[in-house]
C-alpha cells in the first residue's frame, strides 16, 4: 500500500511541476477548456431557471371569462349559473372586480398609481376549470361562453404556459446534445496537448521503458496532468458562469422591476457544481489516457 501511495504521489508531483514549469501554456489550455465548459453550464442554468418559472405557473386546463365593465352583480350571478351548468365546466371561481384590484395592488409595483384611480378599471371575472384541454373542444367552449350576456372576453391562458414548458423540455434536449459535442471537444483539446508532451518526452519514455517502466508507469503522470487541467478548467468555468449569472440577474432586475413577476437566473445546486468539476476532471483524464495509449503503441511500432 505504501508503495502504491508513493507511486501516485510521485506522479501527481510530476504533473504539478510540469504545469508550473509552463504557466502561460497551462493557463491558456485551462481557459480554452473553461470557455467550452461554460457554455453548457450557462445553458443548464437558464433552462433550469425557465423550468422553475414555468413550474410556478398554473398549467391545468382552465379558461378565464371577463365581463364588461358595466356588468352588475346580478349579471355576474347569471353568468356564473350558466358557466356552472356547462358540461365542460369542472369548477368555477368568481373573482369580483374589487378583489381583483386588491390582488393587483399586492402583486405589482403599481399600488400607488392604482390607489389614485377614481374608479376600478377591472371587470368581474371567472376562472373556470375545464374537463378537457383539447383545442377543438376549448374553441367550442369559448364560442358558447362569448355569447353569454355581459361577457366581453374569454381566454385560455394556460396554453402559453404549456407551450413554454414544451419549449423548455426541447431546450434541455438540445443542451444535452450540445454538451456531448463540447465534451468531445474537451477530449480533443486535452488529448492534443498531452500528445505534444508525450512526443517531446519520447526519448525519456523509451529509456524508462528499457529499465523496466511499464505502460502504466509511463501513463500515470500524464493522466494526473490531464485530470488536473480538467479540474482547473471546470472550476474556472463555474467561476466564469457565476460572474455572468450575477451580471444577468442585475440586468434582469432592472428590466423586470415594473412587472408583477421578477425573473432570475438561478445558479446550479451544489451536486451539479460538483458533477461539473469532477466531470471535467474525468474528461481530462480520459483524453490523456487515449492520447498516451495511442502514442505508446506508436513508439512500440504497433498499428
Amino acid at each position: 500500500m505504501n508503495a502504491w501511495i508513493r507511486t501516485h504521489r510521485h506522479a501527481l508531483g510530476d504533473a504539478l511541476r510540469r504545469l508550473a514549469a509552463q504557466p502561460g501554456a497551462s493557463l491558456v489550455a485551462v481557459l480554452v477548456i473553461a470557455i467550452a465548459v461554460t457554455i453548457p453550464v450557462l445553458g443548464l442554468a437558464l433552462v433550469r431557471s425557465v423550468d422553475a418559472a414555468v413550474g410556478g405557473l398554473d398549467t391545468d386546463p382552465h379558461v378565464n371569462v371577463f365581463l364588461t365593465l358595466d356588468a352588475s352583480d346580478d349579471d355576474a350571478k347569471r353568468v356564473e349559473a350558466a358557466l356552472r351548468a356547462h358540461p365542460q365546466a369542472a369548477a368555477v371561481r368568481f373573482v369580483p372586480r374589487a378583489k381583483a384590484l386588491e390582488e393587483l395592488k399586492a402583486t405589482t409595483h403599481l399600488a400607488e398609481l392604482l390607489a389614485n384611480l377614481e374608479r376600478n378599471p377591472l371587470p368581474h371575472a371567472f376562472t373556470v376549470r375545464t374537463r378537457t384541454a383539447d383545442p377543438a373542444q376549448l374553441a367550442a367552449v369559448r364560442t358558447a361562453w362569448l355569447q353569454l350576456p355581459k361577457v366581453e372576453q374569454v381566454s385560455a391562458e394556460f396554453e402559453w404556459a404549456e407551450k413554454l414548458g414544451r419549449w423548455t423540455r426541447f431546450a434541455g434536449r438540445v443542451l444535452a446534445g450540445g454538451a456531448i459535442l463540447l465534451a468531445l471537444a474537451v477530449l480533443f483539446i486535452v488529448g492534443h496537448l498531452i500528445r505534444l508532451q508525450v512526443v517531446t518526452r519520447r526519448e525519456e519514455i523509451e529509456v524508462s521503458q528499457l529499465i523496466g517502466a511499464t505502460a502504466g508507469d509511463v501513463r500515470r503522470p500524464f493522466l494526473y496532468h490531464g485530470a488536473l487541467q480538467g479540474l482547473a478548467a471546470g472550476a474556472s468555468a463555474l467561476a466564469l458562469a457565476t460572474g455572468l449569472i450575477a451580471w444577468m440577474n442585475a440586468e434582469l432586475s432592472v428590466l423586470t422591476s415594473s412587472y408583477a413577476y421578477e425573473f432570475k437566473v438561478v445558479f446550479l445546486d451544489s451536486s451539479t457544481v460538483l458533477a461539473v468539476a469532477l466531470g471535467t476532471a474525468l474528461l481530462g483524464w480520459l483524453g490523456a489516457w487515449i492520447s498516451v495509449s495511442r502514442e505508446l503503441r506508436r513508439f512500440a511500432g504497433q498499428p
